[in-house]
């Protein structure tokens, strides 16, 4: 039968080999020249004032593609608003919005292999009741695994949350800027 002071005295030297070992892999760890794994960052970045113009102008230019047409248009009010935008009377239902999106997008695990990076501007369309009704890309990033990438999130944020009544709107269209870089 063991005893108490037997027992504290083990728990008390695992404590102290953990401690020692810790502070030996800290050390090592810290004096080398670089560490042995790759970083990366995935953020959602603000359109300059300019391009988020200009992606509403490419529009009527049909530069602009939706090629995922997910639900029949509503009719009825409509606006087109950047998701980085934090002063319009969205901004409430954006940063969630938001949110909601880089809770779930990651880097694409073969354009990561490969080391592409790039940024992809995507516009989709909500509709009133939270709906996605369309998707599609704006400016390529130059990859299509990137570019699914960005479009693969906005879908799978899905179903977004229904618009506050004090919108008055039957559709909100969104452009936001996915930016792919390697550390």
């Amino acid at each position: 039968m063991i005893t108490k002071k037997v027992l504290i005295r083990f728990i008390l030297a695992s404590c102290a080999f953990h401690v020692a070992f810790l502070s030996l892999a800290g050390m090592l760890i810290s004096g080398a020249s670089s560490l042995p794994f790759e970083t990366f960052s995935v953020q959602l970045a603000d359109l300059p004032k300019k391009e988020a113009d200009d992606s509403r102008k490419a529009e009527s230019k049909k530069d602009v593609s939706l090629d995922k047409p997910l639900k029949e248009k509503a009719s009825g009010p409509e606006e087109t608003v950047d998701l980085a935008d934090s002063t319009g009377k969205y901004r409430t239902y954006l940063r969630d919005l938001r949110r909601r999106i880089e809770s779930l997008w990651a880097y694409p695990q073969d354009a990561y292999s490969r080391s592409e990076t790039g940024t992809a501007v995507v516009r989709f369309s909500i509709q009133n009741d939270g709906t996605l009704a369309a998707t599609g890309i704006v400016s390529s990033s130059g990859f299509e695994s990137l570019d699914r990438g960005a479009l693969a999130v906005v879908q799978a944020a899905a179903p977004y949350a229904p618009f506050p009544e004090t919108f008055s709107l039957s559709t909100l269209h969104i452009v936001a800027k996915f930016e792919y870089d390697l550390d």
